[in-house]
């Protein structure tokens, strides 16, 4: 009883792939126009606190372009995630998120990647 309720309480931390494979909600960034103008490319890396009800309720920056970030950051608050439930209980969970931009050939077609 007292491992279902420290489960409860506490943030299990999962890895990329384990939470990717629970999303079921995924907005994807748009590419800032003053990054495509100036050919910056990159990985912005969040740390992310995923609520008992699977919303993102925190995010923090690991690593990233400025130039990228707040795109990045936008997208990702608004994905969800099928709740993590454990004995019984929901639990929240931390993990990290990566999120590419890149460019290719034809500048007017943008890669986001996550």
């Amino acid at each position: 009883m007292l491992l279902a309720f420290y489960l409860a309480m506490a943030p299990l931390s999962v890895s990329p792939e384990f939470s990717r494979a629970r999303l079921i909600y995924q907005v994807k960034p748009v590419y800032p126009k003053l990054a495509r103008e100036a050919r910056i490319q990159g990985t912005v890396r969040l740390a992310a606190l995923i609520n008992k009800k699977g919303e993102v309720e925190h995010l923090r920056l690991i690593y990233g372009h400025p130039f990228l970030v707040k795109a990045a950051i936008d997208a990702v608050k608004q994905w969800r995630y099928r709740p993590m439930i454990v004995s019984g209980l929901p639990v929240s969970m931390v993990t990290n998120i990566d999120v590419t931009f890149s460019l290719n050939a034809s500048e007017r077609d943008p890669i986001v990647h996550v």
